[in-house]
């Protein structure tokens, strides 16, 4: 008998664990499977319901950056597909929901389609019958969300004027110095909303300088028609991005106008953020405009419903809407959270990566204190625990100041306060100045040029930490104005041509053109043949079946003015070479629009990859007036080669007569380099370093001219 008794009991377990499996196989997310455990038969459950016919949102991102499409275009494009997709396949299952309510089975149901999905409150014998739909992909919790609690408050006065240190850390003052404040320009924090009365934002609130007060703010649970804050965490976050009050500037962005979305209070699940970054993305229903559209969206909450298999990880919903937000323009940020230090403790959403920059979560460095900046002990750290692998694990994406950060709360008054919260809101400032620079450029490639200029802390290279490092709007800034690079991990197909586009986002008059090949793998490259091509369709070869079997290109920089052409070269290509034909064709030529990088394998059985390249383009910018040579103002570049053994250049600009030192100093900040320490007049200067005495690692250059300072990291490999 007992033997009988524990075989039923055993195929019982067998039987709950076939059907667990088969509703996971039908699309439930396991927490919503664990959820229906839990809710009686006559409760009602909100889920989301996403379908399976879907706007193919990446390919759709890639034909808009083909197209160099403007950003009105881009908004446009992305918004009417997005739309036109949800309203051709909804209509079958919102019949069956409004059967469902006639029923008594479903309480309320709202369509969406920032991605194809329709929110629900409905009974579990619902949520079982929809996932035996055929149009049906998945179906998850609407789950309740947080926000990322501050670790620290400490009341603060206003200031005559200031600049606070870390709008100085991050070099927001150099931008306001030639102009780029942010005028013109819009942000968007996704919070607990914000004190609308406030003396540092309530003038630069949209619905009071241009539009209807429901183009410019959201609450989706509260229903209000004027900003408030049931915290004081989005007023403060938003003064982040934009505050002033008469000289007293505490935002990043201080001429930018705001919008917000009172999303993190009473009623606070996924829905309603979906909710506000769906109105995000077109706030006055017009597809042709995109003045009401923020530059970026600032994101301090996370997803604390989760399971021990990772939970959303592959949650169609978070990677759906994000995708759809950054094709259409917008850059959305995350804070990565106060869990820190202990490894793997970024919370969700943002522990997730689909690129280098979606999801980009920020850590918290401490601003007050002097370089190098520590972390913050609460700061989250990574790596990501949802199955990536390499660049993708490192979290978060970047670091900024959130220790002691002085802003605008309720009330009219002023505080500090501490958390990542306070960190993500410098990046947002920061793309919105990058915007106003580059009005056509994407959030995604301000996001990206952020990254990979940040300032390194920490272990050299990108770590779990701080990233990549605290982020620089300055270096930023003369990235994408004078360099153009990629890290693409580009497969070579077999006797094929590929191709790699490059939209360059800046005009004037070419004046001369680099190209460095970063690495290029290849098990034959004799077989390869790589070009680039201007927007006005002129296209250099560079190399052309050089070397053998094996013989790579590895830090190859192809350059007129270099003594060897690559055609004598010997492989491994390392080094400076003259191109097939000059680079000097493109003198003369506009640099805006779509750049072409191409690569044929003129060959069968053999395969490689191209891993990073870097076009420098050097150009008169237009002015209005006139052009010239001369540089308006000053710039650091890239190394190049870089990595390198043991010589390389490095290339920088000043605007003025003046005093100019250029050092280079090892991991532990010895000196080990003096290579410029004399008057400089205006003009463009390059000078070589060689570091045949040194040993190989990372080392840092740094130029320092006037009040202006930058420095850079360069690998010497030997």
């Amino acid at each position: 008998m007992k033997n009988y008794k524990f075989s039923v009991l055993l195929l019982l377990f067998a039987l709950v664990g076939t059907i667990n499996a088969q509703f996971m196989q039908a699309g439930l997310s396991e927490r919503l499977y664990n959820r229906l455990q839990q809710t009686g038969s006559n409760d009602h459950i909100r889920i989301m319901i996403v379908m399976k016919d879907r706007v193919d949102i990446a390919s759709l991102d890639r034909q808009l950056y083909q197209l160099n499409a403007s950003a009105e275009y881009r908004a446009k494009t992305v918004i009417t597909a997005l739309m036109n997709k949800a309203a051709s396949t909804q209509g079958p299952i919102l019949e069956y929901l409004a059967e469902g309510t006639a029923a008594g089975n479903v309480k309320s149901y709202k369509p969406f389609w920032i991605t194809n999905f329709i929110w629900a409150e409905v009974k579990p014998d619902m949520v079982y019958s929809i996932a035996g739909r055929n149009d049906v992909a998945e179906m998850d919790i609407d789950a309740e969300l947080d926000y990322d609690r501050p670790v620290a408050f400490e009341p603060a006065g206003q200031k005559d004027a200031s600049s606070e240190s870390g709008l100085k850390v991050i070099n927001a003052h150099k931008m306001w110095a030639i102009g780029i404040t942010g005028a013109g320009r819009l942000v968007m924090n996704d919070d607990t909303g914000v004190d609308g009365n406030h003396p540092a934002l309530n003038y630069k609130w949209r619905g009071t300088t241009s539009s209807p007060w429901y183009h410019a703010w959201i609450d989706p649970s509260g229903g209000t028609n004027f900003p408030s804050d049931c915290d004081d965490h989005g007023t403060h976050t938003m003064g982040i991005m934009t505050g002033r009050a008469g000289t007293d500037t505490i935002g990043v962005a201080p001429a930018a106008e705001w919008i917000a979305a009172k999303t993190i209070c009473a009623g606070n699940g996924t829905s309603n953020h979906m909710i506000s970054w769906q109105w995000a993305m077109n706030p006055d229903s017009n597809v042709n405009t995109i003045t009401d559209m923020p530059d970026g969206i600032g994101n301090s909450w996370h997803d604390p419903t989760g399971v021990p298999t990772g939970g959303d990880c592959t949650s169609t919903i978070y990677l759906d809407a994000l995708a759809s937000m950054e094709a259409a323009g917008i850059a959305i940020v995350f804070s990565c959270g106060n869990s820190g230090p202990t490894a793997s403790s970024i919370t969700r959403p943002k522990n997730i990566n689909v690129s280098l920059i979606n999801s980009f979560s920020v850590g918290n460095i401490n601003g007050n204190s002097g370089f190098p900046y520590p972390i913050n002990s609460t700061s989250s750290r990574g790596p990501g625990y949802c199955g990536n692998t390499g660049k993708l694990r490192f979290k978060p994406e970047v670091s900024a100041p959130g220790t002691s950060v002085r802003s605008s709360v309720r009330n009219g008054l002023y505080a500090n306060l501490t958390g990542t919260s306070m960190a993500c809101p410098h990046v947002v400032g920061a793309v919105t100045l990058l915007r106003q620079a580059f009005p056509n450029a994407t959030g995604k490639q301000c996001l990206e040029a952020l990254y990979w200029t940040a300032q390194d802390l920490g272990t050299p290279g990108e770590d779990n930490s701080y990233g990549m490092g605290v982020i620089d709007v300055w270096a930023a800034y003369q990235y994408m104005k004078s360099n153009t690079c990629r890290q693409q991990n580009i497969i070579i197909l077999d006797n094929a041509t590929n191709y790699d586009t490059v939209n360059v986002m800046y005009g004037g008059t070419i004046t001369d053109v680099n190209f460095t090949m970063g690495a290029l793998t290849h098990s034959k490259t004799g077989d390869i043949e790589f070009s680039i091509k201007s927007p006005a369709g002129t296209e250099v070869i560079l190399s052309s079946r050089r070397g053998a079997t094996g013989d790579n290109y590895i830090n190859t920089m192809f350059n007129d003015s270099a003594s060897t052409l690559i055609s004598a070269g010997t492989a491994p290509f390392t080094g400076s070479y003259k191109p097939e034909s000059p680079l000097s064709a493109f003198n003369g030529q506009n640099p805006f629009g779509n750049w072409i990088f191409r690569v044929n394998d003129n060959a069968a059985s053999d395969t490689g990859r191209v891993m990073n390249y870097c076009m420098n383009i050097y150009y008169n910018a237009i002015t209005g007036v006139n052009n010239n040579s001369l540089p308006f103002s000053y710039i650091l570049e890239q190394n190049y080669p870089n990595p390198f053994n043991p010589s390389t250049s490095i290339r920088y600009s000043v605007p003025e007569a003046g005093q100019v030192t250029l050092k280079v100093f090892d991991v532990s900040g010895r000196q080990v380099a003096v290579l410029v320490n004399e008057m400089k007049q205006q003009g463009v200067y390059s000078v070589d370093f060689n570091a045949s005495e040194l040993a190989s690692g990372v080392y840092f250059y740094r130029i320092e001219a006037g009040e202006f300072s930058a420095v850079k990291k360069m690998m010497l490999i030997k």
